[in-house]
């Protein structure tokens, strides 16, 4: 892999066959400022590093440390690859929230992961039951 943090993001990018456009829609950065940071023109902020990290699923030191040999994980190629509803509400614009929470989501630990999937049964179960009181309430 090459020394800079961009070509190491357009190495990483490129073996996953992806656009910046794609890389682009995944991290929330403009694809004309991924290209300048592919071409070593712009140096991104902390905030934005760790986003390029995110999306292309590699821990940030593989993106600034140019001596770290790292093999990424198989990813989907492209998000033609799922249904179509779900393609439409990734490229909606109010789903940013949501696709960030699932990010983050998908960095716990296995403890901290088992944890949140109790909580959100429990207040599953708890708007299950709310629901149902309504109905048994209607005349």
């Amino acid at each position: 892999m090459k020394d800079s943090f961009g070509s190491r993001v357009r190495a990483i990018r490129q073996s996953r066959s992806w656009s910046q456009q794609e890389l682009s829609m995944r991290s929330g950065i403009s694809t004309p400022h991924i290209s300048s940071i592919e071409r070593d023109k712009r140096h991104p902020s902390l905030d934005y590093a760790q986003r390029l990290a995110a999306a292309l699923g590699v821990p940030l030191h593989v993106l600034c440390d140019p001596h770290t040999a790292y093999r990424a994980p198989n990813m989907r190629n492209s998000p033609d690859e799922l249904p179509l509803s779900m393609q439409n509400f990734i490229l909606n614009e109010s789903a940013m929230p949501y696709l960030e929470a699932a990010q983050r989501m998908a960095t716990l630990s296995e403890a901290e992961a088992s944890f949140l999937r109790v909580v959100i049964e429990l207040l599953a179960q708890r708007k299950c039951l709310m629901n149902s009181d309504k109905e048994n309430r209607k005349p």
